[in-house]
């Protein structure tokens, strides 16, 4: 097959740039995807994404915007203050390069563009960021204007062309088979893999068929498996008749963990962040575990009181979340690693077995391995308890608020593991809603209003949305103003800055005004006083009349940096909240 032009790519870039319609980007991904080999096909699966490699592996291009501006001098002689003058009026460097470029060039192959890029991710140590800039002149030297203008946004980690997951793998899966039905299979591979330019390869070298048998390996995350909400537990035999597992839902951070035979640990957040680095003790403890048996577990790392054992909250936790001082901080915030799946041991996936013989496998796995929350063992079994009895979930429902969890997880005894999916064989229940809170919401920061008075030089609200997963769209949610303390009020505009644009998302929906725009990338958790009908929100908009879903009184409880955008609250859940609230 020849080479593919990275001119194809740029231009599919910008055909991607100019829509908003899923079903239009499906398309022109289709189109491009049936040239491709399969080789190229996991080149522009990353490039898509504005990488060089699945976004579980730490590989960043890493080039500032001045040195980005150097290269540009460097790569078509226009002056400096030009190319500055060009950035402050388009607010783009990739715009900016544009304009200095010219087309009078060959152009470069999709591959020859994406091994610079590699090349330019490897560089490292001294003298490195001096490297990075001769690797990019030489690169821009051969590129168009419109190709020079998607590399300068892919290396400033500023392409953001909106093209979620799903949306990729449907335009691969018309791409390879004339249809979209058979994304259902990619997803699963994804699900499984967390590598859009794996699943790519391997769908144009053997077929999208070939994928349904994927097994989990060690070191690629398996996109987790998440809980759906339910208000009334009396209601759950209707959802999930016969024996459920009532489980500690647990305040902390979400981990997966990958252990190797001979002790190598990767821990994986449910960001798909490696965040091994944070919690060394967590490190050790599951290498003793599991002591030389291959496999992937799941739990949740939660901060603990070393006196009592009792359960810490999950802002005490994030202080573990450091570059630095790692060592005083284990000492500082010990925690504990509470286990409650098992999805892979000794080279065989465990994804498809029931749940009650996943947990039967990990308690045989783990060394130590009593259930037992005021345990001292720093790996210990989630507790939990089983049963069919309403008024049981609700005992031990109590017990567990009383021992410091934000309430319990009811699973289904028999359910496989999901990957990537909320499911209805697991639903969550937590103490907001017996409080009567309209409950808790995970929303992406997508718009600010600026402060006055006391608050002027940073934000007065933020205007924050719930994702639409099957639209690939982000709807305004509620306006949030309150329930900040006056550091993080503080820290708002330089927390927000590198997310700044000069106007609306095109995926975000809303019809409120902002007086600056974000692009929706910041997760934070609310809570508020009911939900009601607001004209200018657009939550379920086309299902409710005279207007969208809104949280009223809102309420800003903690940042979500373990959380991507793509798994805020949806706008599904809101209106079955909705729904449920007005039946009772």
């Amino acid at each position: 097959m020849a080479r593919t032009p990275f001119a194809a790519l740029a231009e599919t870039f910008a055909k991607l740039e100019a829509t908003s319609s899923s079903l239009k980007m499906i398309d022109i991904l289709a189109g491009f995807f049936t040239r491709l080999s399969p080789e190229e096909a996991r080149m522009a699966a990353y490039l898509l994404r504005g990488r060089v490699a699945p976004e579980f592996l730490p590989v960043e291009l890493g080039i500032a915007d001045k040195l980005v501006i150097r290269a540009l001098t460097q790569s078509t002689g226009v002056p400096i203050a030009k190319i500055k003058q060009s950035f402050r009026k388009t607010g783009d460097l990739g715009d900016a390069a544009a304009l200095a470029g010219n087309d009078r060039k060959r152009g470069p192959s999709l591959a020859e563009v994406f091994r610079q890029l590699e090349e330019i991710a490897r560089v490292s140590g001294s003298g490195a960021q001096e490297a990075k800039v001769r690797l990019l002149v030489g690169l821009l030297h051969k590129c168009s204007r419109r190709e020079a203008k998607y590399v300068v946004r892919i290396v400033l980690g500023r392409l953001r062309l909106g093209v979620a997951e799903m949306t990729f793998l449907s335009g691969l899966s018309k791409a390879l088979t004339g249809s979209r039905e058979h994304k259902s299979t990619l997803e699963y591979a994804y699900n499984v893999l967390s590598d859009l330019g794996e699943v790519a390869e391997l769908a144009v070298r053997k077929g999208v068929a070939a994928l349904q048998t994927v097994q989990p390996e060690l070191g690629k995350p398996v996109r987790m498996m998440l809980a759906q909400r339910i208000r009334d537990v009396a209601a759950v035999p209707k959802q999930i008749p016969g024996l459920v597992h009532v489980e500690y839902k647990y305040d902390g951070e979400r981990a997966q963990a990958h252990v190797w035979k001979r002790g190598g640990v990767v821990l994986f957040s449910r960001r798909l962040e490696n965040i091994t680095h944070q919690f060394p003790d967590v490190v050790a403890a599951i290498r003793s575990a599991l002591h030389g048996k291959a496999a992937i577990v799941e739990g949740e790392v939660v901060a603990v009181d070393p006196q009592t054992g009792r359960l810490l909250d999950f802002q005490t936790l994030m202080r573990r979340r450091r570059k630095h001082e790692v060592e005083e901080y284990v000492r500082k915030i010990p925690v504990r690693y509470f286990l409650f799946d098992l999805l892979y041991l000794k080279g065989k996936s465990f994804l498809k077995k029931p749940l009650h013989e996943r947990k039967k496998s990990l308690a045989g796995a783990v060394a130590r391995s009593g259930q037992d929350a005021e345990a001292r063992d720093p790996v210990v079994l989630a507790k939990y308890a089983q049963t069919q009895d309403p008024e049981e979930i609700e005992s031990f429902f109590a017990e567990a608020v009383a021992w410091g969890a934000e309430g319990v997880v009811i699973k289904d005894a028999q359910s496989i593991y999901e990957a990537g999916t909320r499911g209805r064989h697991w639903i969550k229940y937590k103490k907001e809603y017996q409080e009567g809170l309209a409950d808790t919401f995970d929303g992406v920061v997508i718009g600010g209003l600026y402060g006055k008075g006391a608050r002027a030089g940073t934000y007065g609200s933020l205007l924050v949305a719930a994702f639409d997963p099957e639209a690939n769209r982000y709807a305004s949610f509620t306006k949030v103003g309150s329930g900040f303390t006056q550091e993080q009020l503080k820290q708002l505009p330089k927390k927000l800055r590198s997310y700044e644009r000069p106007e609306r998302h095109p995926l975000v929906i809303t019809g409120m005004h902002a007086d600056i725009w974000f692009d929706p990338a910041l997760v934070m958790e609310v809570t508020g006083a009911q939900l009601t009908i607001s004209p200018v929100h657009a939550v379920a908009k086309d299902k409710v009349k005279k207007g969208g879903l809104a949280l009223r009184f809102p309420r800003f409880l903690r940042w979500r940096p373990d959380k991507a955008p793509e798994q805020a609250t949806t706008v599904a859940e809101i209106y079955d909240l909705y729904r449920m609230v007005k039946r009772h």
